[in-house]
């Protein structure tokens, strides 16, 4: 009877197994993106994402949050005065720096027919800033671009916010327009 009790106790106390959690990553839902053309006292105007809010500075430097995503996007205007070598330089210096901690570098060019060049530098692995870009007119204009998401580095979990920031990055570039 003793031994029946024991086994007894064994079946119905083996029926509930604790697993520890496992690491879970936020998935947002993105819809289409609605896009809006934004011109402010700068001489350049481009498209951005209506669901991000925009900010310029007295330098013309402009600031794109997405709230939602807890990422923004840092663009630097540069007035070329015959230092186009100096500014891509200095470009080059600040893509070299962020590219220490990834695995892989993509790059994208851009060029239309209003002698617009752009490239844009998608970083694979955990870096400070997953996309920078540039946009230049080579004559007077040169904007630079990167992305930053207020959190710490991971590449795997961030990667669906990274593909969605990405578009509006290409339709910034392709919009853009110096006065």
């Amino acid at each position: 009877m003793f031994r029946i009790l024991i086994i007894l106790f064994i079946l119905i106390g083996c029926e509930e197994f604790n697993l520890p959690k496992q690491k879970a990553y936020l998935a947002h839902q993105f819809s289409m993106p609605n896009y809006q053309i934004i011109s402010d006292k700068c001489d350049y105007s481009f498209m951005i994402n209506s669901a991000s809010k925009i900010s310029f500075d007295s330098s013309c430097n402009a600031k794109i949050s997405y709230d939602f995503l807890k990422a923004d996007i840092f663009i630097s205007n540069f007035e070329i005065k015959n230092n186009l070598d100096l500014i891509r330089n200095d470009y080059d210096k600040k893509i070299l720096d962020n590219s220490n901690l990834v695995s892989n570098i993509n790059i994208s060019e851009f060029n239309n027919s209003n002698n617009i060049h752009a490239s844009s530098y998608s970083f694979v692995g955990n870096a400070p800033s997953n996309i920078q870009f540039y946009v230049t007119d080579s004559i007077s204009n040169f904007l630079t671009g990167s992305l930053y998401f207020n959190t710490k580095p991971n590449y795997d979990s961030l990667l669906p916010s990274i593909s969605y920031v990405k578009n509006d990055i290409k339709k910034i570039v392709e919009t853009i327009n110096w006065n």
